[in-house]
């Protein structure tokens, strides 16, 4: 392993649509991700420790995560991190008496996991090599370049203020994931969502009516209602 580095994820996950959606969130993040489709473990016990963090799924078509964590865990030097759709505190708790790192629990938004991983890393002593700065975002029609506040849509440049910006930019990183209100709130405003503060809401009505109006965009910022928002593409969709 690298010392002071972290850039080689271990993704163990069987849901393949949602093991791709991790590998490219991570990888637009600048980490290199092997991904296992399954619990077979051929080709990759050898070279375990040339990985720094394993996210790994609990219910697998092979073997179990559990059975993973328990193979690996003493000669493992990296972060170890369940991702699993079990809620139960007994899972969790053996989990983590097992040795594992931190417990995630599915469906979560990408940007939370890409925090844990590096809460969990910082713990060991380790630094990601991604810059503080965060990173432009280029998707079919849309491009966002966070270093001149800038958004192009359809070849339409948009002003936005910084809030504004803020928004889209967390919205585009979790494409077609859901984020809540409460993570708006804590990542973009810096504070807890009480459950009745709308000041959330404002800045995201006032950022969809500026960017769902631009003429040629295939993209939209859509309400979850009760839940948060979520930025589609409609001609993907459609």
């Amino acid at each position: 392993m690298q010392e002071n580095t972290l850039n080689k994820i271990l993704l163990i996950e069987d849901d393949h649509k949602l093991g791709l959606k991790i590998k490219r969130f991570l990888e637009q993040h600048k980490y290199e991700v092997e991904w296992l489709n399954g619990g077979s473990l051929l080709g990759v016990d050898a070279k375990v420790n040339a990985f720094d963090v394993i996210l790994c799924d609990i219910d697998l078509p092979d073997m179990s995560g559990f059975d993973i964590c328990h193979q690996w865990r003493d000669k493992f030097n990296g972060v170890f991190i369940f991702i699993t759709a079990f809620t139960d505190s007994d899972c969790q708790i053996e989990g983590l008496e097992m040795g594992a790192d931190d417990f995630i629990v599915k469906p979560f938004v990408p940007d939370v996991l890409l925090a844990r991983i590096k809460a969990a890393t910082r713990k060991l002593g380790k630094v990601s090599q991604e810059s503080d700065e965060e990173s432009p975002i280029s998707l079919p029609g849309l491009s966002i370049i966070p270093a001149q506040l800038q958004v192009k849509v359809s070849d339409t440049l948009l002003t936005l203020t910084q809030q504004e910006f803020k928004i889209l930019y967390l919205f585009a990183r979790n494409f077609n994931y859901k984020v809540t209100r409460e993570v708006i709130s804590k990542i973009v405003m810096n504070r807890e969502y009480d459950g009745f503060d709308r000041s959330v809401d404002v800045y995201v009505s006032k950022l969809r009516k500026k960017f769902n109006d631009i003429t040629g965009n295939p993209y939209q910022i859509n309400t979850l209602w009760g839940k948060g928002y979520v930025l589609k593409n409609l001609e993907a969709s459609s």
